[in-house]
């Protein structure tokens, strides 16, 4: 370094090697932009979450608040209906609150130091959504009291140590849900209002598994994005909040997605992820984890290199999906009255049973069915944003139709943004597996032929589309500098 006084000011001369360093981290200004500068060694990339930008403060206060008043009005609303004799739900004015005490902790434990405590913050307030939305599905859901009562007599059979207990349904199918419902209120005490918010908290920690899984795979516009729209979705927030089928299905989508992109980044800990993932799904809904399975193999296409480690976790993760899909195929089978189902045929007869059985009572409509390429755009539509509004028959429809018109017109705006970096989803394993369980999902639910049905049975492929939505949102123009 050379020193140079003057008058004024002592300016320091760098030596040429370092003037041709500082000049290729320089902009356009002179001015050195460290964003273009190799991390150090040893230092994590990513800025820490306690370096929060000063906005972030007012973000979170909002976020908290709203978590807070949507647990408290959850309670106040269940011991109002309790008190007035309308609903068995006195006890939920202490169990919403102390849920969303219990939901707060773990969230500042796990989710706060990994994400920052704005994005911790809108976690969160979708507990606090979901504990909300729970009153009105309550009070609606046909199924769940059936669950409870079934729950409450396995769950006596459960303490007098009868294990292999009838359910009176199928297995996997609806007689997994009952005997879960017995567990869980041998948990409970055989508290219905405890019981269906614990299914309900199920849900939510599935839908955070699977922001955990994506998170990789987008920068962080397009992650905050993805994490409002999967928190507030409507959707999200009211169908699998009751004891349900759809709990315990996006519970293991969460894991099943969470331990594939372990396992597309070459850690192996994804394994028991991806197989408890498949087995919760599996024993609801076996079709959905053959969706499941067939998403988690063409993830494994989005890597172009082809290193010994990266082959061993590609063969043990094709291992899981075979082992996997001769399982659920059987299941599928049996759930669908086939005796066997590998073949085109079996697949189309298993359409047919699905189409007859749901198009009935008031909410029917013709199904989209897919029988070649052409058919589907109309299927696309169908399963992912009908009813429109001027179907829809009731307030809970209503709500549905408004919800997948904006939908609809988001797409339509982060169009651009997906076709500019449309490159990306061959390129990364999370965003190639969101398209092909998108487009098996609506292959195969196009021969739904009832939207109440279709409504319900949409909530768990809406994360996946929420994650098309906030990559073409979120999408950075690259600025071009001169040197």
């Amino acid at each position: 370094m050379l020193s140079v006084a003057s008058d004024d000011e002592v300016r320091v001369i760098p030596r040429p090697s370092q003037r041709r360093r500082s000049t290729a981290l320089a902009g356009v200004d002179g001015t050195l932009d460290l964003r273009d500068a190799a991390p150090r060694r040893g230092k994590p990339a990513m800025s820490s979450p306690k370096n929060a930008e000063p906005q972030d403060s007012g973000f979170r206060a909002t976020f908290l608040t709203l978590g807070t008043v949507s647990a408290l009005g959850a309670g106040v609303a269940y011991g109002m209906l309790g008190l007035s004799g309308k609903a068995d739900s006195t006890l939920g004015m202490v169990v919403a609150p102390v849920l969303a005490v219990i939901a707060t902790l773990l969230i500042n434990r796990w989710v706060t130091p990994k994400l920052g405590p704005a994005l911790g913050a809108v976690f969160i307030a979708g507990f606090g959504v979901r504990l909300a939305a729970s009153v009105p599905r309550f009070l609606g859901g046909a199924d769940s009291p059936i669950y409870q009562r079934e729950g409450v007599r396995i769950a006596d059979e459960l303490l007098r140590l009868n294990f292999g207990v009838d359910t009176g349904r199928t297995v996997p199918g609806t007689g997994t849900i009952r005997y879960l419902s017995g567990v869980v209120n041998v948990l409970t005490g055989s508290t219905y209002i405890a019981t269906f918010l614990l299914f309900a908290t199920v849900a939510f920690v599935g839908q955070c598994f699977f922001l955990f899984a994506m998170r990789p795979a987008l920068n962080n516009r397009q992650f905050r994005l993805l994490c409002l729209a999967v928190m507030f979705s409507p959707t999200l927030a009211f169908w699998p909040s009751s004891i349900g089928k759809e709990s315990l299905s996006l519970l293991g989508i969460g894991l099943g997605a969470y331990g594939a992109a372990l396992l597309y980044d070459r850690r192996w800990k994804g394994v028991p992820y991806v197989v408890l993932g498949s087995v919760a799904v599996g024993m609801v809904r076996p079709h959905v984890a053959l969706i499941l399975l067939a998403g988690l193999f063409v993830g494994l296409m989005a890597r172009r290199a082809h290193t010994r480690g990266r082959m061993l976790t590609h063969l043990a993760l094709l291992l899981i999906v075979i082992v996997g899909t001769m399982a659920m195929t059987g299941a599928s089978a049996d759930l669908f009255g086939l005796e066997s189902f590998d073949g085109v045929s079996d697949v189309s007869a298993a359409l047919d049973f699905a189409q007859e059985r749901t198009s009935q009572d008031a909410a029917q409509f013709v199904a989209a069915r897919v029988s070649s390429p052409l058919d589907y755009p109309w299927a696309f539509v169908t399963v992912l944003f009908r009813p429109f509004p001027w179907e829809a028959g009731n307030a809970a429809s209503m709500i549905s139709a408004l919800e997948s018109a904006a939908l609809f017109t988001t797409l339509l705006v982060a169009l651009p943004g997906v076709a500019r970096q449309g490159n990306q989803f061959v390129q990364r394993g999370q965003l190639l597996y969101t398209v092909a369980f998108t487009a098996v999902f609506i292959y195969l639910f196009s021969a739904i032929g009832n939207f109440g049905i279709l409504s319900r049975q949409r909530a768990q492929v809406i994360p996946f589309l929420l994650v098309v939505l906030a990559f073409g949102l979120g999408v950075e123009k690259r600025q071009e500098r001169r040197a």
